[in-house]
């Protein structure tokens, strides 16, 4: 038999008419065990309650549904083989219908959690996006690389802080202002008019942008060295 345990009122049950059908029971003997249930202890009374069919003849019968409770209270006299195995039955059933039960009632908690989820993001790239436009404007070169730094944390999260490298391939802006009689923030502005640095995170083969405390610091290769003294002091 399909069917055996249905949803109704958001709860599982199964009926009178299935349980007499499937344990081959008279339909009028499991209305009147059912009955006496709810007759005999009033705490009984919510595990059942009446309803009606039309039966072949169109005429309006009684029939009573019943949640797990009360099917296992009333099928507890029902022995042998075949009783077992709908017992069996019933109990794969309401168990498969409660579950989905529970899979309905927390599906709009999760969509809940997902919608909000969803405008926290939009919020942190509408914050991001704002910042950018901010940063672009700046004309302080090192203000503005920090707060670039910032947004890309905002975005994806605290990048791992290097530390400042030894290798003497890299310099810092102002090891090469000694070298070029200026200072480090010259050396800034020549490298900015050369275009010789990647936006931040990222390296080129002129150098590479590390984590100096809070602000973030651009390390020149030698590479970097060359096109300054090629180029530098011709760009006005």
């Amino acid at each position: 038999m399909n069917n055996l345990v249905i949803m109704k009122d958001r709860q599982a049950v199964t009926d009178s008419l299935k349980v007499a059908e499937s344990f081959e029971k008279e339909h009028r003997n499991v209305l009147k065990r059912a009955r006496n249930l709810t007759a005999q202890n009033g705490a009984v009374e919510k595990m059942f309650f009446e309803s009606t069919y039309i039966n072949q003849q169109g005429h309006e019968q009684p029939m009573i549904y019943m949640n797990r409770d009360g099917f296992t209270l009333l099928a507890m006299s029902f022995t042998g083989k075949r009783a077992l195995d709908f017992k069996l039955k019933y109990i794969q059933a309401f168990n498969k219908m409660e579950q989905q039960i529970r899979n309905q009632s927390e599906r709009p908690k999760l969509m809940q959690k997902e919608r909000i989820e969803i405008s926290r993001q939009n919020a942190e790239t509408r914050k991001a996006s704002l910042l950018y436009r901010v940063a672009k404007s700046m004309k302080d070169t090192r203000k503005q690389q920090k707060l670039l730094t910032q947004i890309a944390n905002d975005l994806i999260g605290e990048p791992v802080k290097e530390k400042q490298p030894e290798p003497k391939n890299f310099h810092t802006a102002n090891e090469l202002g000694k070298m070029f009689g200026t200072n480090g923030w010259g050396v800034e502005q020549m490298a900015q008019k050369l275009k010789l640095q990647a936006p931040v995170p990222e390296s080129n083969r002129f150098g590479k942008w590390i984590q100096n405390g809070d602000f973030p610091e651009w390390l020149y290769t030698d590479a970097a060295i060359q096109q300054i003294e090629q180029y530098g002091f011709l760009v006005k």
